[in-house]
């Protein structure tokens, strides 16, 4: 967005009625453009509205929020109005963490729905909500405003034709970033301290991630993780002989809320099963990305320090036993002779890239062993030693498909941490160096099989992958063949990953 606390380098709502250069992105509407440089913040302003500053702000905040109230029902509307679309979500608040007035402590945003009611009706204002943080972060509030923004639209959107005809129609007034469990902070600068540790452990408020062996988290629905204390564990009498151990060993992975509520990771045998209707176990390779970005973050993590766990039961230095401290994050060799050598987790880069053919008509996407046969993805491969993620992308483009990529066009896009077992994940895009689709040769050993498929084919794969939901299990396709409602050849990863993320960026 922005320069944190500096508002005037982002070209957006704020900048709208900060200065007139700002017309010619408000879709060229004079009339729009010269309201909100009216605005003032006075009761007037928020006439027809359904919400209103919290009458405990001073005058300054309130006439500051009441603008964005004013600003963002206009701009809503009318962006309506001139994009022809059924309906637009706008925001405007402050994120932090330095806010203008000064007596501003913690973030807001308003957001703001529009939308036709009919095929043939204007535009109108369909919801409207301010949400009230509890904190000046400004990557805990971008979260918080997102998923109020998803929450609105599918209030909106979950209506009846009977609800429609209601206009400014809003949800709470308040949404607070503990509603959404907004704030995860891994309190690494904790976990060295004994005693905060010992506390942490013992309090009763304390949460867990629950894992079933390695690769498996505890789910209570689709895109949430099941959280349970250990008084809530202790009443699952299936799980009574399986938790008592595996708490003595459960690892810190942070504080979670306003509340800073301790979170740990649990690890329970892999022929664990519970007895509660509402909780599942998953495959986190699987399911982990549908779920909400949070409960990512803590199934990823959670999973990370399992596997670390699991796999590293030695010093390789010393050949000693090694003993977990600073809340299980550490190793230490337990060798008396010398000085105890200390351990941490660690990640194994590996790129992923989507190469596409000169023109951007095609993508080279790949199926490799470990994949069901209707399933391809981007090109993948591990970082080596002394090497840049660049070269990685013009060595494993050559060693897999055979293909030369422009050295060039190599962009890095995103990343992504993928503890199967200890991957992170480097997202890039390339270009073919050879001009038309250039041949493919596989490496029999890495890969079944990698094609040029056309740009339309990949957006009708998404289409197709979004709709049957978990395709990476192949449990959930056989069973939607098996109905007679998907008989395609082509499915891509789900939303969540990050191949899928490097698709979604090129189709659009």
């Amino acid at each position: 967005m922005a320069v944190p606390g500096s508002s005037r380098v982002y070209f957006g709502s704020t900048v709208a009625y900060n200065t007139s250069r700002s017309a010619p992105l408000l879709c060229g509407d004079r009339q729009l453009h010269e309201t909100l440089m009216r605005l003032t913040g006075s009761e007037e302003d928020v006439l027809g509205s359904s919400v209103d500053a919290d009458e405990n702000l001073s005058d300054e905040a309130t006439q500051y929020i009441r603008k964005k109230i004013a600003s963002t029902r206009e701009t809503a509307i009318a962006y309506c109005k001139h994009t022809n679309t059924d309906f637009v979500i706008v925001e405007g608040g402050a994120t932090g963490p330095t806010f203008n007035p000064k007596d501003l402590t913690t973030g807001f945003a308003v957001l703001a729905v529009a939308g036709r009611q009919t095929d043939h009706s204007e535009p109108e204002l369909l919801a409207q909500t301010i949400v009230y943080s509890d904190t000046a972060d400004r990557e805990a509030n971008m979260r918080l405003y997102a998923d109020s923004a998803a929450e609105l639209c599918s209030e909106v959107l979950s209506r009846k034709p009977s609800d429609a005809s209601t206009r400014h129609v809003s949800v709470d007034n308040t949404v607070t970033a503990e509603n959404y469990q907004d704030c995860f902070d891994r309190s690494s600068h904790l976990r060295s301290d004994e005693s905060v540790m010992n506390e942490m452990q013992n309090d009763a408020n304390a949460k867990h991630v629950v894992l079933r062996g390695t690769d498996q988290v505890l789910f209570a629905s689709k895109d949430q993780l099941l959280l349970p204390t250990y008084a809530d564990l202790n009443e699952d009498r299936a799980l009574l002989n399986d938790i008592q151990g595996a708490v003595l060993k459960r690892i810190f992975v942070g504080r979670l809320g306003s509340s800073q509520t301790p979170i740990f990771a649990l690890a329970l045998p892999e022929d664990t099963e519970v007895q509660s209707h509402e909780a599942h176990f998953a495959n986190t390779r699987s399911h982990g990305a549908f779920l909400n970005p949070i409960h990512n973050e803590l199934a990823m993590t959670a999973t990370a320090l399992v596997n670390w766990q699991k796999s590293n039961k030695y010093c390789p230095v010393t050949g000693t036993p090694l003993e977990y401290i600073h809340g299980g994050t550490c190793a230490r060799s337990t060798n008396t002779e010398d000085r105890p050598v200390l351990h941490w987790p660690r990640q194994d880069p590996s790129i992923i890239v989507l190469v596409e053919n000169q023109a951007s008509t095609h993508a080279l996407l790949a199926r490799s062993p470990r994949h069901p046969s209707y399933l391809y993805t981007c090109i993948a491969g591990f970082v080596e030693a002394g090497e840049t993620f660049e070269s990685a992308v013009l060595r494993e483009t050559n060693e897999e498909v055979g293909v030369t990529v422009d050295d060039d066009s190599i962009q890095y896009i995103y990343s992504q941490p993928w503890p199967f077992p200890r991957s992170c994940m480097i997202g890039m895009h390339a270009r073919a160096r050879e001009i038309g689709l250039p041949s493919i040769n596989i490496d029999p050993n890495e890969l079944v099989d990698a094609q040029w498929f056309d740009k339309e084919v990949i957006y009708q794969a998404t289409v197709e992958t979004d709709r049957l939901g978990a395709v990476m299990d192949p449990k959930v396709v056989e069973d939607q063949k098996a109905k007679g409602l998907w008989g395609g050849k082509l499915l891509v990863p789900a939303k969540g990953v990050l191949a899928r993320t490097l698709i979604d960026k090129w189709l659009n």
